[in-house]
């Protein structure tokens, strides 16, 4: 379910949390010795459904969870309230859980999102809210019809507003209870409210994050905030065979990335029609249209926080596709599996000569791809290097994609004086932003390698003197600008560059900007987006020959300012600088101005 508070996820997993496995693993044995908790068969016909308006107050009923392990067992409800319109897509009902499961593990837990609320033996709807800092056993559940609109298929709704709800008086977490507060989404209660009031607030969903340091997972958190999400450390696969059945109150896991570098969310299925499914009673990111990639699951144990209760699992094979991720759940389809965006980092420690490969795949949305797999490749360079500290990366990006005509590469060289795993991947924006969100074709990404060389060398040189013609120049004449450089801790080096005037260049004063190629700076990260200096591109292969060929972190750059007409090429952008380039085995910094003179042509 959506966790009303930051906290309850983050430190999940520190002190203070209490294991609750072995009473629930002793409840499995009993349930399963009395037969108690069985449903229909994975892919048998859809179970009877109880309309919103069916549902009233003082109803009893049966939820279905997993505790621990994948077996499924029931637990007790009981209708508190109806909420009509309440929640981002429709009613909420105000139920209270109990019985030997609940009581088990001190109340109901994230991770028990979707599961099933069944009344008078038909499906009601799917358990999908709690409340901070109140009674653990009481909760929100969706109505089985605003979620069935999830199903692949079928017609979408828009959210509600939130309102504020009177409920005849109840004793709750040792208060009396007369209004229920259910706020938007993403929203947070503006002031504490007052002790009759029950808020619910739709918080960040715990994501487990496997493979990451503790810097990585940073980072990612702050990539996936705007969504709800938030990343909690633990994550793990388990062996768990695809053919294990999956059927209403099942744990399933709902992957963003998938590898040597894994982040999931754990849930609990819904309903199940056939091959088609729901989950969660809420929104994962929200996105709507989806390609998560659907996984089998297993509950190790439930743990107790003074802010929420939280299932610990693991997930297992990937089993289906979820396809839509709206306000009153996610849904999608079992025996189909999504397209996934592949990655591949390997990284070489120049220091010590070791090499090391690794893989994960991405869900190729481009509202996650492009966020998620630069801190991916973050977190994978520092698990080979072992360190983020000073150091000069060489980095050689090979981008593919169904609709490219041939792979896409890049090379660039980065200096940083702190988090070099960081600074390898400046342009790797770039190249996501070319694969996912390009402005003329779907190129269909499929994968991208990345080859990183790290050493904690300081390979970096800066521009100490530039010295050009002294006399005019003439359109069409080449210029000769000799360039020193001095690398670090080493003697300076110089080399003559050639620029070539334009026929067309207009008399009078100019200027011959030297300057470091990609916009690198001693200490930064570099790479400016490559050839974004002069016009944008016009068309996709304008796009990959400046991002392919655009001057780089290593260029010394010699370009004109000033000195050319007025005018614009065909497509109405401005005119490419004229430039020139000294590549050099180093990350360049620095920059120098040269006046010069043009003269009329034919004249000196």
């Amino acid at each position: 379910m959506r966790l009303p508070n930051r906290r309850a996820a983050r430190f999940v997993l520190m002190a203070g949390l209490r294991p609750v496995g072995a009473l629930a693993a002793a409840l499995l044995v009993a349930l399963s010795v009395l037969g108690v908790g069985m449903t229909p068969a994975p892919g048998a016909a859809a179970p009877a459904i109880m309309p919103s308006h069916a549902i009233a107050v003082g109803m009893t009923g049966v939820g279905k969870t997993v505790i621990i392990g994948t077996s499924v067992v029931p637990f007790n409800v009981r209708v508190l309230g109806i909420l009509h319109n309440a929640g981002p897509a429709g009613d909420l009902v105000l139920f209270r859980a109990s019985g030997p499961a609940i009581h088990s593990v001190g109340g109901i837990a994230a991770g028990m999102s979707g599961s099933p609320i069944y009344l008078q033996g038909k499906l009601a709807g799917a358990l999908s809210y709690t409340f901070q800092a109140s009674d653990p056993t009481v909760g929100l559940f969706t109505p089985i019809e605003d979620m069935l609109r999830v199903l692949p298929g079928s017609a979408q709704s828009g959210p509600a507003a939130p309102r504020v709800y009177a409920l005849a008086p109840m004793r709750v977490g040792g208060r009396t209870v007369r209004r229920v507060v259910v706020a938007a989404a993403s929203a947070r209660a503006a002031r504490r409210p007052s002790r009759d009031t029950l808020v619910a607030v739709p918080a960040e969903t715990p994501l487990f994050v496997s493979g990451m340091s503790g810097a990585g997972l940073q980072a990612l958190t702050s990539v996936l905030a705007p969504m709800g999400l938030t990343p909690v450390a633990g994550g793990s696969e388990a062996n768990i065979p695809a053919s294990l059945p999956l059927e209403p109150g099942s744990a399933i896991g709902v992957a963003l990335l998938k590898g040597d570098i894994a982040a999931y969310a754990i849930g609990t299925m819904t309903y199940r029609d056939g091959n088609r499914m729901l989950a969660f009673g809420h929104p994962f990111t929200g996105i709507g249209p989806a390609s998560y990639l659907l996984m089998n699951a297993k509950i190790f144990q439930v743990v107790q926080g003074q802010q929420q209760n939280i299932k610990i699992g693991a997930v297992g094979a990937p089993v289906g596709i979820v396809s839509q991720d709206r306000p009153a759940g996610i849904g999608g389809t079992i025996g189909v599996m999504p397209r996934m965006f592949g990655v591949h980092v390997h990284v070489t420690d120049a220091d010590s000569g070791a090499g090391h490969d690794y893989n994960f795949q991405v869900i190729p949305s481009t509202e996650i791809a492009p966020v998620v797999v630069p801190v991916g490749s973050r977190g994978a360079i520092e698990r080979a290097l072992n360190r983020s500290g000073q150091g000069t990366a060489t980095v050689r990006m090979t981008l593919y994609g169904r609709g490219l005509p041939t792979p896409v590469v890049r090379e660039n060289m980065f200096y940083g004086s702190s988090g070099i795993a960081g600074r390898a991947l400046a342009e790797l924006p770039q190249a996501m932003s070319l694969l996912f969100d390009n402005d003329f074709k779907d190129v269909g990404p499929t994968s991208i390698d990345l080859d990183v060389r790290v050493t904690s060398a300081q390979q970096t040189a800066s521009i100490v003197e530039a010295k050009g013609p002294h006399d005019p120049v003439v359109p069409g004449d080449t210029v000769h600008v000799r360039v020193t450089v001095r690398p670090f801790r080493s003697a300076p080096q110089t080399q003559n560059v050639a620029l070539t005037i334009p026929a067309n260049a207009v008399a009078g004063p100019a200027t011959l900007l030297i300057r470091a190629g990609g916009g690198a700076t001693l200490g930064g990260a570099g790479g400016t987006p490559p050839g974004l200096r002069n016009a944008g591109p016009s068309t996709l292969a304008d796009a990959i020959k400046a991002f392919e060929n655009g001057d780089k972190n290593t260029d010394v750059v010699v370009e004109l300012m000033g000195g050319l007409p007025p005018r614009t090429d065909s497509a109405g952008a401005a005119a490419a600088r004229p430039s020139a380039q000294w590549t050099t085995p180093w990350v360049v910094r620095g920059r120098v101005q040269l006046p010069i003179v043009i003269a009329k042509g034919g004249t000196h």
